[in-house]
């Protein structure tokens, strides 16, 4: 993903993941989608064995687990499964349920009114009870990081806590989750900084922001129309002096485009790969994809191809695993295809999706 200097509010998005593959912290599991027409969604593990048969339907970008759970419509209602693919929360009240993040999940409830159900709709939270702990009220709600969530009212964002209650009222034009101590916000000046945990703007004024958050210590910085990157403590680390830059460092390492093309520095700002490809680079457990002609293959930080390109489409490795796709047919719905492939380092295939 690339910095941006714009804010771009998308309602229904799962913010922190995505549907290839997910993380149990606690037991460091990992567990992929897989999708079988006439079926529906299961999931196989890290050898390619399913652990949970497909049969659930889920949001349009796909079932995600966090904290354990995943959300999934089965039944007419939705509800949660945990990691065996058991029901374990029903929630029939919601017409939408999203992702738990520190023990907290948003649905949207139908409240009494007169108007079209979209207006009706305002979301809160549940607990792993299925219990609504923060009453429906909000027009959009997100996800739960480092104990501060993430609510629109009326066409502005606030921030509130576990209890419901605003740290920021709704002010803002937009807003990223907390990563590392702060978070990006869009100011009613339209003017993006950090906020600490009490809503306080903590980034200095003589740089520029952009739509990013800090990982692995560092975050972009742009100054004088150029971008680097800066820690926590408001230092710049990586000069400003490429004219575009990831979003976050992965893997140790950062694209960074000079003119009109794409290489990736370590930390220092070296360039480890030389600015030669048309697209930003990003890297996820030592290899990063790469499209050419048309085809995704996966490279090395050294700049070989490890898997060479025959993919129409292929996702980041997560636990071993990436997922990919050799149908045509994703470049018409790549925002939401289900019917993955999974391929290990050397590009063997784990799982093949049934024609």
């Amino acid at each position: 993903m690339v910095c941006r200097r714009f804010w771009l509010s998308i309602t229904g998005l799962l913010l922190f993941s995505f549907a290839y593959a997910q993380q149990d912290s606690p037991k460091h599991r990992f567990l992929y989608s897989i999708t079988i027409q006439d079926k529906g969604t299961g999931f196989i593990d890290q050898t390619g064995k399913i652990v949970i048969e497909p049969r659930f339907s889920g949001l349009m970008y796909g079932i995600v687990f966090s904290d354990g759970l995943a959300p999934v419509y089965i039944g007419g209602h939705w509800g949660y499964i945990d990691m065996s693919g058991k029901v374990v929360i029903k929630v029939p009240f919601a017409r939408w349920a999203h992702d738990f993040t520190e023990g907290l999940a948003p649905v949207a409830v139908i409240t009494d009114g007169r108007g079209t159900p979209e207006e009706e709709m305002k979301w809160g939270f549940i607990d792993k009870k299925g219990k609504l702990v923060i009453q429906p009220q909000f027009d959009e709600a997100y996800g739960f990081s480092e104990g501060l969530g993430r609510v629109v009212v009326n066409g502005k964002w606030g921030l509130i806590d576990h209890e419901g209650k605003f740290i920021l009222e709704p002010q803002l034009k937009g807003a990223y989750w907390f990563s590392e101590g702060f978070a990006s916000v869009v100011l009613e000046d339209d003017r993006r900084v950090f906020v600490d945990h009490s809503g306080r703007v903590a980034s200095p004024p003589n740089y520029q922001y952009c739509d990013s958050w800090f990982r692995e210590g560092l975050a972009p910085v742009g100054k004088g129309g150029k971008w680097g990157y800066i820690n926590t403590k408001w230092e710049i680390v990586v000069e400003p002096q490429f004219d575009r830059v990831a979003q976050t460092f992965s893997d140790g390492v950062a694209s960074v485009m000079i003119g009109d093309r794409w290489g990736v520095i370590d930390k220092t700002g070296k360039l480890i790969l030389e600015p030669s490809f048309a697209g930003p680079v990003s890297f996820s457990e030592g290899l990063a994809r790469i499209t050419v002609d048309g085809k995704t293959g996966y490279i090395d930080k050294v700049g070989k191809f490890v898997i060479e390109p025959q993919f129409e489409d292929g996702g980041d490795f997560h636990g071993g695993l990436a997922r990919v796709t050799t149908n045509p047919a994703v470049h018409r719905v790549s925002c939401c295809w289900h019917y993955w492939d999974y391929i290990d380092k050397t590009g063997k295939y784990v799982w093949k999706s049934p024609e």
